[in-house]
């Protein structure tokens, strides 16, 4: 594992109630509510490989598919002309300090459509359904409480990604700096051999 030291922004929505975004006409945001292991491996690795994500990386198929048959995960796909293009998945989390509350967990895009404007959008998007998510689930509360959305993005992400969940809305509210934990071949470890046999065995 690499021993460089990442920064780790957490970050609380603050801004106002937001609305679902108009997309470009050959745009659709979808949720997939079928548990699709192929799906949201596939997407984990095509937005995150370019940027290390790594946490992941040695799930087996059963992991993957146990964590999205939780009810408490949602993942929403963005299509650009029937190609996936980007992802959004949401955490709710029942018991926080400040009540319920969603983490924005993972978001982003495909490489080949980044530069076109989308990434504020879905983000824009994500705020939104997880403020909808909690005003479903405690209707007793004031619809999208600003604080109850939250994320969290370090150094070793999207040298935009800090910048723009703050000109979205976000505050910083903690951060933490830790050594990094990113397998020294990285190449080798997002080849996910143990999903692909774990794969093969599941539907052997």
């Amino acid at each position: 594992m690499s021993d460089n030291m990442i920064t780790t922004w957490f970050l609380q929505y603050q801004g106002p109630i937001q609305l679902l975004p108009i997309l470009p006409e050959n745009c659709l945001l979808m949720e997939a509510t079928v548990a699709s292991p192929e799906l949201s491996q596939f997407l984990f690795t095509a937005v995150g490989n370019h940027w290390q994500w790594f946490s992941r990386l040695s799930w087996d198929y059963q992991q993957w598919l146990s964590y999205l048959s939780n009810e408490s995960v949602r993942t929403w796909v963005l299509y650009q002309r029937g190609t996936p293009a980007g992802f959004i998945e949401l955490n709710y989390h029942a018991d926080s300090q400040q009540g319920p509350s969603v983490e924005l967990k993972f978001f982003g895009l495909l490489p080949a459509f980044t530069g076109q404007g989308l990434g504020p959008k879905l983000l824009q998007a994500a705020i939104a359904l997880g403020q909808q998510w909690l005003t479903g689930s405690t209707p007793d509360t004031i619809a999208g409480t600003s604080a109850n959305v939250w994320v969290h993005t370090c150094s070793d992400d999207h040298p935009a990604a800090l910048p723009t969940y703050q000109k979205a809305g976000f505050v910083i509210y903690r951060t933490s700096k830790d050594p990094a934990d990113t397998p020294d071949n990285y190449a080798e470890a997002a080849l996910c051999r143990e999903y692909i046999y774990s794969r093969l065995a599941y539907f052997k």
